[in-house]
């Protein structure tokens, strides 16, 4: 036992047991990777708008900042219950399959159980409806006043970035900024609902071209 600690405690030893730790978090971290890349494959896809953002914080570093937010019809009311989740410390989402292939926001609850009575599909997290304006107008000689607000539906499931290498990012922030002019480029993010209700975003979609993340 003399003779082990010995060995130990000498650089050579030491430079080992630092290896051997090192090479521990690396094999914990890519299997990490692996479950939740086979989690983010085995979801439910679906196709959410990203439809406003603040574009002074668009893009940071290698990652393109998302909001997942949109504006309803004129007249249509806000889904229901969505101030839900402040009666507990867990909250879901339900969402709806539109016509055109994306999911919105149908309601939420306090429960899986309580939001699943708005939606097939139900996610961790929260979302917020308010009366306003999308898009500001596209310039100041446009009357505001002449602007029939909206009700924007604003939905947080811990889906904000996507990373990726400063280029891809750069040609994302400017799609982005046109999509959110009115009458711009439709933008999504492609999100997948696991059976733990948990997001994980899968890419994102712009003016019909799909642009995946990958850690592989």
């Amino acid at each position: 036992m003399k003779g082990l600690l010995v060995t130990v405690s000498t650089p050579r030893g030491l430079a080992l047991r630092i290896g051997l730790v090192t090479l521990l978090l690396i094999l914990a971290l890519t299997g990490l990777l692996v479950r939740e890349d086979q989690a983010r494959r085995q979801g439910a896809e679906v196709r959410l708008a990203m439809e406003a953002f603040d574009p002074r914080n668009l893009l940071s570093g290698h990652y393109a900042a998302l909001q997942l937010t949109e504006a309803l019809p004129p007249g249509t009311p806000c889904p229901p219950d969505l101030d839900a989740h402040f009666a507990g410390r867990d909250s879901w989402v339900a969402l709806s399959p539109g016509a055109d292939g994306r999911h919105q926001v149908s309601g939420a609850g306090a429960t899986r159980e309580a939001a699943a009575r708005h939606g097939p599909l139900v996610v961790r997290g929260q979302a917020t409806c308010r009366e306003g304006f999308l898009a500001p107008p596209r310039d100041a000689a446009e009357d505001a006043e002449a602007r029939t607000p909206q009700q924007i539906v604003t939905l947080d499931i811990g889906v904000s970035r996507f990373y990726a290498d400063q280029a891809a990012a750069e040609t994302m922030e400017a799609a982005l900024r046109e999509a959110a002019a009115p009458g711009g480029l439709q933008a999504f993010a492609l999100v997948s609902i696991g059976r733990d209700g948990r997001a994980r975003l899968k890419g994102v979609e712009i003016d019909g071209e799909r642009t995946e993340l990958s850690w592989f």
